[in-house]
């Protein structure tokens, strides 16, 4: 398994991080979990093929994790490549209505017809929590985790050969959930956030916009010491922090995370590509 990371970033502005987005690659199937704002050109730079991206799996519907889903059905059509399946939490086929709303018109204004069709052939499945499937020859499990309470998110699992990649999707701090879902995982690659970040974001608003963000960040979001603490009960052996804000610094996560978590840790950054090997 080959992992690249097409955008490491959230909801801030940040010309170093896309929205979020991985790439999983398993045999010559590609997954591509989640899809921000920003995630083809990164996707591009890697070298990676659109021919190959057999299916998104999105965690939930947040615009900073799906807002790159109108471009891509308008790239891939328009260069005739292969459209991927869709799999998604409640209201995704909603979303990839729109999506495909945005595709349509689009290819309307440059005069082609012929690749309508294929939009309208996109398959969308939805998979609410507990699903458990096969996706490009892997296990595929989704958990409901708490971010907010008018969308439903969901955490995955993704299973091969005995070894396994967990992606939190957002979420606060929810052991309950990720500790059993991430049992002796390959890669824990979790959502995290630093309280010197949340402020440093905050000195540049008017304070009632920063106590604002601040308290919304924190009620839905997870702090690096809790991540790391649900890595290390999990038995995580790597474990990757991701959505991150742009204030965010690498050494400052780091020294956060070191003080509860002694496996492999990786603060990730756009382009970044990690290998699952046999024996992970």
């Amino acid at each position: 398994m080959r992992i690249t990371f097409c955008g490491t970033g959230g909801v801030s502005l940040n010309p170093e991080r896309a929205g979020a987005a991985i790439y999983v690659q398993h045999g010559e199937a590609g997954v591509l979990l989640d899809c921000g704002p920003g995630w083809l050109d990164r996707f591009l730079r890697a070298g990676l093929q659109p021919s190959q991206l057999q299916a998104v799996v999105l965690s939930h519907l947040h615009f900073d994790h799906a807002m790159g889903l109108g471009e891509l059905l308008t790239r891939w059509a328009f260069e005739e490549t292969p459209l991927p399946s869709i799999y998604g939490p409640a209201d995704t086929a909603e979303y990839v209505e729109s999506a495909r709303l945005f595709a349509r018109t689009q290819h309307r204004f440059l005069g082609g017809h012929r690749r309508l069709e294929a939009l309208d052939r996109v398959e969308v499945v939805i998979t609410r929590p507990g699903d458990d499937r096969e996706l490009g020859g892997m296990r595929m499990e989704a958990r409901a985790v708490p971010h907010v309470d008018y969308l439903e998110c969901l955490a995955r699992r993704f299973s091969f050969g005995g070894r396994s990649l967990v992606y939190s999707g957002d979420t606060k701090p929810a052991p309950e959930v990720m500790v059993p879902l991430a049992d002796s995982a390959a890669v824990l690659i979790h959502e995290a956030y630093t309280e010197r970040a949340v402020e440093l974001f905050g000195s540049a608003k008017s304070p009632e916009v920063a106590q604002r963000f601040a308290e919304a960040f924190q009620r839905v979001h997870s702090p690096v010491p809790a991540v790391a603490q649900m890595a290390k009960a999990a038995g995580a052996r790597r474990l990757v922090l991701t959505h991150l804000l742009a204030e965010e610094s690498a050494e400052h996560m780091g020294a956060e995370a070191r003080a509860h978590f002694d496996g492999e840790l990786i603060v990730a950054t756009d382009g970044l590509v990690l290998e699952v090997a046999e024996g992970d």
